[in-house]
C-alpha cells in the first residue's frame, strides 16, 4: 500500500535552510523526510532518515548546508501516475518516498509508503534490560526498580513497551533481577498492555548483555533488539532492525554524538616554539546509546550465567572478525542515571 500526503508543503525548505533545520523538519513531519525545493517550488533534492544517519557518520556539522546532506537526484513520478503504479515502483526499489513533479520540475506532490503509518508485526524479540539496582538514583530506587519510576504518569518501562508495541513488536522479554517481583506484578505476561511478556530471571547481576544468554532458545532464532530499560528516546526500534538487515550485520550499536567543550585554549608546541593556537576547542565523539540489535551468530558468544556487558561483547566480536554497525540517532534521547536527568524528564 501507499498514499499521498496532503500536507506535503509543509515538509519543503529551501536551499537556504542548515542540516539543523532539516533535522527539525524530519522529526517534526512525521513522514522522515525533507523535500528541498527553490523560490519558484522546483524540487531540487530530498532528504530521508536515511541521509541523517550517513551525513551524522561523515560527522557533518549541523550548521553546514542541506545541500550537504540532501539526495540530489531523486526518483520522481508524474502527476499522471497512479497510487498503484508509484507503490510498485517504491517496493522495487525499496523507497519510502517518491516525490511527485510536473513537466517543470516543479514539486507538486508526494507518495510515501504506509509502513510510515501502518506498521509490519516484527517477528523479533524486543528485549529490555531492566534488573540494574539504579544506584545513582538512591534512595528514589529503595523501593523501586528504577524502570518503574514514574515518567509523566506511568513507569519509564511502560513508555519503552508502548513504543515497541507501536512498532509491531509483540514479543517481548523483560531480563530482572533487584526488585523483580515489582516488574512481573505490574506488567505480568502483557495481556493487558496487547503484547506477549517473557522474563530472564537472573540469580545475580549479568550485566547489561549477560542476560540475552538465558533468552529461551525459540527467540534466539531471529536478531533481538535491545534497549537499556532506563532510555526513553523517540528512535524507531524498527529502523535500527532494518539498518542491520541491510548491512548484514552481526550486531549493531546505536551511537550519539557528544560535544565537549575544552574551556581553556589549547597551545600547539614544537620544543618551546608556539606552533598552534586554538581557543576552546569542540571535541566531537561517538558514544554508545545503550540500544543494540543482536544477531544469533552474535548471541552464541555469550554463556549462560556469565557476567557480560555490552561494550565487551562487542569488542570480544570486534577480534573475530564479526560485521559491526553504528547506527547514529539524531533523535530525542535521554539516559535518566541521574536525578537531573530524572526530573527534567518529567518537567511540562
Amino acid at each position: 500500500m501507499n498514499r499521498r500526503v496532503n500536507n506535503w508543503s509543509t515538509l519543503t525548505l529551501p536551499l537556504e535552510s542548515s542540516f539543523s533545520d532539516a533535522l527539525e523538519a524530519i522529526n517534526q513531519g512525521g513522514y522522515q523526510v525533507a523535500l528541498i525545493t527553490n523560490k519558484d517550488g522546483k524540487l531540487l533534492g530530498m532528504i530521508t532518515d536515511s541521509d541523517i544517519r550517513k551525513a551524522l557518520l561523515k560527522h557533518i556539522s549541523l550548521e553546514h548546508n542541506v545541500k550537504d546532506v540532501m539526495n540530489a537526484s531523486p526518483l520522481v513520478a508524474p502527476p499522471e501516475l497512479n497510487d498503484n503504479e508509484a507503490k510498485i515502483i517504491m517496493s522495487l526499489n525499496h523507497f519510502f518516498h517518491l516525490p511527485i513533479v510536473d513537466q517543470n520540475g516543479v514539486l507538486v506532490g508526494l507518495h510515501v509508503a504506509d509502513q510510515l503509518g501502518f506498521p509490519e508485526i516484527r517477528k523479533e524479540t524486543f528485549v529490555v534490560m531492566a534488573g540494574g539496582r539504579g544506584k545513582r538514583l538512591m534512595p528514589l530506587t529503595e523501593k523501586i526498580p528504577k524502570p518503574m519510576l514514574p515518567v509523566k504518569g506511568k513507569p519509564m518501562l511502560e513508555h519503552i513497551i508502548s513504543n515497541a508495541k507501536a512498532e509491531g513488536f509483540e514479543n517481548i522479554a523483560i531480563s530482572v533481577n533487584y526488585l523483580a517481583e515489582k516488574i512481573i506484578d505490574h506488567f505480568g505476561d502483557g495481556t493487558n498492555y496487547g503484547v506477549n511478556i517473557e522474563y530472564i530471571k537472573e540469580d545475580k547481576p549479568l550485566g547489561t548483555a549477560g542476560a540475552l544468554a538465558n533468552l529461551p532458545p525459540r527467540l534466539k532464532q531471529h536478531s533481538c533488539v535491545v534497549t537499556n530499560a532506563d532510555l526513553i528516546t523517540e528512535v524507531s526500534y524498527v529502523d535500527l532492525l532494518l539498518q542491520s538487515h541491510r548491512e548484514k550485520a552481526d550486531g549493531l550499536m546505536a551511537v550519539r554524538v557528544q560535544e565537549w567543550q575544552n574551556p581553556f585554549g589549547i597551545v600547539r608546541t614544537k620544543g618551546n616554539s608556539i606552533v598552534g593556537i586554538e581557543e576552546k576547542p569542540i571535541y566531537r565523539q561517538q558514544v554508545n546509546a545503550g540500544i543494540y540489535v543482536i544477531s544469533p551468530s552474535l548471541l552464541k558468544l555469550l554463556n549462560k550465567d556469565i557476567y557480560c556487558d555490552m561494550p565487551d561483547l562487542f569488542t570480544k566480536a570486534l577480534g573475530l572478525g564479526m560485521n559491526l554497525k553504528a547506527f547514529p540517532i539524531h533523535e530525542s534521547w535521554i539516559d535518566i542515571g541521574r536525578h537531573a536527568d530524572y526530573k527534567s524528564v518529567n518537567l511540562d
